[in-house]
């Protein structure tokens, strides 16, 4: 007991130094783009330090979640290849069913701890792409070019997560009617940030990275404090128009495979119990596939199969 309460306090701490260590590579940055008056919130150091504490949880969850796909994909495919019309050993069934137990057991503990990762992800991200900022505002004639190349990349990825923010948030519901509104505004703040990356091209690099970092600064503030609708000021959207969000595309087509799937397990005759683990493995392999590791934020998908009252 001792021995666990021990590691716990070391990883405890040593999480708190990593969340100390980014928060001090912010500092270090928003002085160099010129941001030395803007204080830090405390509530987005707070974000960074539960960032760097759900980090390893969430890894360990997608990892949980990937072998235990592969596990009932494995036992299927030997079911129906080797054990076709044969009687199964129930020694090795047995096996089969506490290994997929153990690995839900896991997955279900992993992601709990691993939400807060997912919820700040935006603000993980605002900091890569303030980070990217910095290097390439010091960046000499010859290391410009690969450091500009890198702001590019962080700004895509930022603009994903800023797409995605009413959903990891955790305060907007799955089929709530605000998420319309929220994903136009955040279309526009998408649009706005594309607006000034394209300053790169026409005006001195100083400025336009300055300003691309001030932009980032305010939505990674807003969205610490919960303004979900408001990531940047409203004069500086308007008239943008949002750029769009596949986001209802590759749902209905994950929506329809998962059908599909589910319709050609039925043919092959499976008991209740195959046909529902059978199912949910291939459910979540095809949410894998259409939204890669931000898959498990689609589970609401499922609500849609239930059966009514």
């Amino acid at each position: 007991m001792s021995l666990n309460i021990s590691l716990r306090a070391r990883w405890g701490r040593r999480v708190r130094r990593w969340g100390d260590a980014a928060v001090a590579e912010l500092r270090v940055d928003l002085d160099r783009l010129g941001y030395g008056w803007w204080p830090i919130p405390p509530r987005m150091m707070v974000a960074l330090r539960h960032t760097s504490a759900a980090d390893v949880p969430w890894f360990f969850f997608m990892l949980a979640a990937v072998m235990l796909a592969y596990v009932v994909a494995v036992y299927f495919v030997v079911v129906l290849v080797f054990y076709h019309g044969q009687d199964q050993n129930w020694r090795w069934l047995v096996a089969w069913a506490i290994l997929v137990a153990l690995l839900m057991k896991l997955c279900v503990k992993m992601r709990d701890a691993g939400l807060p990762f997912v919820r700040n992800q935006l603000t993980s991200a605002c900091r890569a792409t303030i980070r990217a900022c910095a290097e390439a505002y010091g960046a000499s004639h010859i290391q410009r070019p690969e450091k500009l190349f890198a702001v590019g990349t962080a700004l895509r990825r930022l603009e994903g997560n800023v797409m995605r923010a009413h959903r990891r948030s955790g305060t907007v519901a799955f089929l709530s009617p605000r998420r319309r509104e929220l994903k136009t505004h955040a279309g526009q703040v998408v649009a706005k940030l594309r607006e000034a990356e394209a300053g790169l091209d026409h005006s001195p690099h100083v400025e336009a990275l300055s300003e691309i970092a001030g932009l980032v600064v305010t939505i990674a503030e807003r969205y610490v404090d919960g303004h979900i609708g408001a990531l940047l000021p409203e004069p500086l959207l308007e008239g943008k128009k949002p750029v769009p969000d596949r986001e209802l595309l590759r749902v209905s087509a994950a929506v329809v495979l998962i059908a599909g799937g589910v319709v050609g397990l039925a043919f092959l005759e499976l008991p209740d119990t195959a046909m529902a683990v059978a199912g949910t493995a291939w459910s979540v392999l095809t949410l894998m596939a259409f939204f890669g590791r931000n898959w498990a934020q689609y589970l609401p998908v499922f609500d849609l199969f239930k059966p009514g009252p």
